[in-house]
Formats: C-alpha cells, structure tokens, sequence
C-alpha cells in the first residue's frame, strides 16, 4: 500500500494515515485467504505450503498496491477546491433546523423569536434591522414578495412605516384606517391634503423644505439648482413674514405673479438681483425650474380637508413598543402619474427621514421603503441618511431593477455609497448589457474566491514498466457566482446575505397571498377624504 500511495504522488497526510487502511485490508485480506484455502487444497497445494505462501503473498501485495493508488485518486478525484474569498450556502441545511435554533444562530446565539422579521424564510438578527435592505432584480423576479414578507412581521409587531408604494400593491394589502394608516396622493380621493407652508416651523426649515423640492439632478453644474432654491426660499421667507399659511399664494407667487408684483415683494432679498433689468432670461430659467418644484401645490391646493403635515405624523407617531399604535404612511402612484408625482414623492420622502433624524437617538421601528428607487427622482441627502438612520431606529428598504438608472439618477459615487449603506442583500435575476448591466454589478456585489486547480498528467518512460503521475496546482481568482449565473436563475430565487453573516445564501422565496383591502377606487382630486375598510384580520 505504502508504494502504491507514493507512486501516485500521496500528500504526506494521506502516507502518514496509511496503516489505520492497512489494517483494515489485512483483515480483508485475511477473510479471502480463509475463503481461498479449500480451492487450493483441491487443486493439490498443501497448507502452509511454498504455493499457498506465493498465492497469499502476491496477492497482499496487489491489493496493498492497488488499494494505495485508488485511495489517493479518490481523495484528489475533485479538479478544484476553494481556498478562501466569497462562500455561497445552500439554505437548505438552515431551514430543516428548528425555529428557534434559527433564531438563535441569526442573532449571535440569543434567542429571539417575538417579533422576529424573516426574509427568504431566514431570520433577520435584530442588530441587521437598522443595518438596511437592498434588493435587486429585474421585473417579476419576487422584489415586491421579499420586501412584503419583511414588512408584513415588521407592521405586526406595530412598527411604523413610510412606502413609497408604485401601483399602490402594498396599499391594497397592508392599508388598515383604524391603526392609524393614511393616503397621501392628491389624486387619490382618500388621501389627506399636504400643506407645505405646515412643515415649516423654523426659518432653517425654509431651507430644508427647498432642498426636498429642488434637488440637483439634471443641473451639471448645480448653478441653476441654487437660483431656484434661492427664488423659492425667499418667497416663502416673505409669506411667514406676513403670517400667510395658504399654499396657493406659494404657487401663484413661484409660478403665476407678475414680476412688477415679485419686485416688490423680494425688494433687498437674495433674489432680488434676479428681477433687475437685464436679466429676463436669467429670471425666467430660474422661475421655469422652480415652477416645476411646486406644481404638486397645483392639485394639493385642489382638494379639501385639514391640513396634514408629514412632519408631525413622524414627530407625533409611536410604534407599539414605545406606547403608540404604530401606522403607516403610503405614497401610492400609477404609472401615468410619476412624471407628476415622481420628484415630489421624493421630496415627501426625504422630510420624513431628515425629520426622524431630528427627533434624538433611539428604536423609533420606522421604516422607509422605497421600492423601485430607479423610477421616482433623486431623494436628496439619501446618502447621508443611510448612514445615520440605525441610531436613530430608522430601518430602510430599497429595491431597484438597474443599476445604471439609479447611477444615471444619483451620480455614480453617489450610488456606489447607497449600495454600500444597505448591509443586507437580496440579488434576484438582473439583467446584463453589453458593459455588463447589473447581473455583472451583483456577480461582483457576491464577490470573488481563490480557488486551486489540480491537473495531473501521466507519463510512462521506457525503462519503467508502470506510468508515473505528475500533479500540479494552479490557483486563480473567480467570481463566486457568475453574472450568467444570475441572469439565468429563475423568478423568485436568488442570492441572500445579512450584514452579521459573512457568507452568501442560495435562496427562494414562497409568495404568502395577502387579503386585499376593500377601499374607495382612485380618482380625480374630489373632496374629503373617504372612509375607507380596514384588511381583514
């Protein structure tokens, strides 16, 4: 066996191991031997005698031989192993343990099984909440049921949430009046009608609100941007100077006043030089960009109610474990109504996570999900905010079909930084292009491995009776999952990682049919809110 192993190129573990085997075919060995004996006594061989020693012999050593090089081809029969870098697991072996061992190995070793959110059927350590979601994947590919099973735990625990909601799919399943829940969408018939001029309480806040409004996108070198937010803050500078609180005197002044009237008005403001004479084409680009900001104020202005601030709901609100009631607050939109709504739900977006910032640290359980970031404009500071909302208890989910959309939209330093903030990932199928598209991005996302290469070659010399076995070892960097890889997997499968667990999971997700909410149809700006039925329980 010893020669048999080093002729076939045995690692010096597998020679140094070699009698436990040895033993074991000796007693082999021995038991064919006993079986052996009565046919050669036939043949005329005596026991104990030269022949039966000569039989016996010769075949200890074939089998010792033989059994040496057969045990070292199968101990390298593999190509390749990894060596280090990317892991990818199948959650098959997690999800056959018990519950509360999930629960337990999710969260560091404590059990924590009320309240616990699942994504793909994994439990999500409660210390990866704050630590953020992104989810990936092209249409139809299960976004929308990932980031429904994680929400659907979260609401029922009586957290808190802000949806950014296209088609209103999580209005129809979650929307529930009597928690609290409310509409915001001026064309919505039940939806509560936004008062701009009600989320300004400070001057400082002036600038914030132009800031929502007025973002930076499309503007290169950001100079028009400032004029806009410039013209806008001093207008509504002057209208809290004169205590007005109605926002159709904010869009009339923005977008409809005689300048004779705005010249006047901003007479020793910072947008006062934009009026002079002269400057008529300067004034009107200027105008033209912040007309564009405000013209939500145009419907908003339309619809009847009391005046709701986004603000005060975030301020005012409570999750059910720190004594409040929890609710959430939908931005639903069609398709036909992004180019109208699109940057101003943005806007909505970003007061309600610059003001949960400003409430002191904290487990406030508010989530902000925005599924398709790519289709609604840049919400300003979102960076920033990914980064400082875990401590203030603010938990975001992002889910998006391109990731070339949301650098054309956000810059790509700026995307890149977005992509960082969200420690959990969910890759579910994403398209390639011919610079590699997003499935090459999430092939990357996963990261890469070293992996060893074994080649073997045999070679017999003349003078040598059996050949000789060269094997050689090539390492080389891969990615852990090919982007082919994800561009073919099938809807609702995908690639899993939590920010506390360093290696990727194969998963799939299992579609859960939520009752749909019975409630008024959408419609044309119309009056007051409706009543609208709650899901049922």
């Amino acid at each position: 066996m010893l020669v048999g192993l080093i002729r076939a190129r045995a690692r010096l573990a597998h020679l140094a191991l070699s009698p436990v085997p040895a033993v074991a075919l000796t007693l082999i060995m021995g038991i064919v031997m006993a079986l052996l004996a009565p046919l050669l006594k036939t043949l005329g061989a005596p026991p104990d005698s030269a022949p039966d020693l000569t039989v016996a012999t010769a075949l200890f050593v074939a089998a010792g031989y033989a059994a040496g090089r057969l045990l070292t081809r199968r101990s390298s029969a593999s190509p390749s192993h990894y060596r280090r870098g990317a892991v990818v697991a199948n959650a098959a072996a997690a999800s056959r343990a018990p519950p509360t061992a999930r629960v337990a190995r999710a969260n560091g070793g404590s059990q924590r099984c009320d309240g616990a959110l699942t994504l793909a059927g994994i439990t999500v350590a409660e210390d990866d909440e704050t630590k953020h979601f992104k989810v990936i994947g092209t249409t139809g590919t299960g976004k929308s049921t990932a980031i429904r099973e994680v929400l659907s735990a979260a609401l029922k625990r009586g957290d808190r949430a802000v949806i950014a909601d296209p088609d209103g799919g999580y209005l129809r399943r979650f929307y529930d009046p009597g928690r609290g829940d409310l509409i915001l969408n001026p064309f919505e018939c039940d939806s509560v009608k936004w008062n701009l001029l009600g989320e300004i309480a400070s001057d400082y806040d002036v600038d914030q609100m132009a800031r929502s409004l007025i973002t930076d996108h499309g503007d290169p070198d950001r100079s028009w941007s400032e004029y806009a937010r410039t013209f806008f803050i001093a207008v509504t500078q002057q209208l809290r100077t004169s205590r007005i609180t109605d926002d159709r005197e904010v869009y009339r002044l923005v977008a409809k006043a005689p300048v004779k009237e705005l010249k006047l008005l901003l007479a020793g403001t910072a947008a006062g030089p934009f009026l002079e004479e002269g400057n008529e084409r300067m004034f009107g680009s200027v105008r033209s960009t912040a007309s564009s900001a405000v013209r939500v104020l145009e419907y908003t202005t339309r619809q009847e109610g009391t005046p709701f601030s986004i603000r005060q709901w975030v301020r005012l609100g409570a999750a059910r474990r720190a004594g409040g009631q929890g609710g959430v607050l939908f931005f639903p939109y069609q398709a036909g109504e992004i180019a109208a709504l699109g940057s101003i739900i943005s806007a909505w977006m970003r007061i309600a996570i610059f003001e949960a910032m400003g409430l002191g640290e904290g487990d406030q359980r508010l989530w902000f999900v925005v599924d398709e970031l790519d289709a609604l404009g840049e919400i300003d500071g979102l960076k920033d905010a990914l980064s400082r909302l875990r401590k203030f208890g603010g938990r975001c989910i992002l889910g998006f079909q391109s990731i070339g959309q949301v650098s054309g939209t956000y810059g790509r330093s700026v995307a890149d930084t977005i992509v960082e903030n969200c420690g959990n990932t969910l890759i579910l199928r994403c398209s390639g292009s011919e610079r590699g598209g997003t499935s090459e991005f999430a092939s990357k996302l996963i990261g890469q491995q070293q992996v060893v290469h074994i080649t073997r070659s045999r070679t017999r010399r003349p003078a040598e009776w059996l050949p000789s076995t060269t094997t050689s070892e090539h390492l080389s960097i891969e990615p852990a999952v090919m982007a082919s890889e994800i561009e073919r997997l099938p809807d609702l499968e995908g690639f899993l990682k939590f920010a506390s667990i360093p290696d990727w999971t194969r998963v799939r997700l299992t579609p859960v049919t939520y009752p749909t909410v019975a409630r008024s149809r959408p419609g044309s700006v119309a009056g007051g809110p409706a009543a609208s039925a709650g899901a049922d329980p």
